[in-house]
């Protein structure tokens, strides 16, 4: 049996205040507001990605464990682009020789972990299967 296709992907994120946390993808990180389903707002974060943000009475509490990562060549830049518009950071940029990156970590308004980081092996999307 052939796995079925997939074409896209979304990850949905979780917020008390919609509007506010809206607000980070469409204003901060400048992402494509793609589509409105009243309860969640979708951006777009490459062509076939996708980043969710929703207000739902029943949805699945707390942000423990849960790290966004936002892979680009310029860390250095999207940190400079970031602290321009009032974003603390955690960490970084630096170097992980362990995990063979480079990142920088900020929280979302949420309390998301989200991660900006470049691959020191530019093939790390090639798979390593010999």
């Amino acid at each position: 049996m052939t796995r079925p296709p997939i074409s896209h992907s979304i990850v949905f994120t979780y917020t008390d205040n919609l509007e506010r946390g809206s607000r980070f993808f469409r204003e901060v990180l400048e992402l494509d507001f793609v589509v409105d389903q009243g309860a969640c707002h979708i951006y777009r974060l490459t062509p076939l990605s996708y980043i969710g943000v929703c207000h739902l009475p029943d949805r699945p509490q707390g942000t423990a464990g849960v790290t966004l990562t936002i892979v680009s060549p310029d860390v250095d830049g999207w940190r400079d682009f970031l602290e321009a518009k009032g974003v603390s950071y955690v960490s970084g940029p630096g170097h992980s020789a362990e995990f063979g990156v480079y990142s920088s970590l900020f929280h979302s308004p949420d309390g998301y972990r989200v991660e900006i980081q470049s691959f020191d092996d530019p093939a790390w999307d090639r798979g390593n299967i010999t």
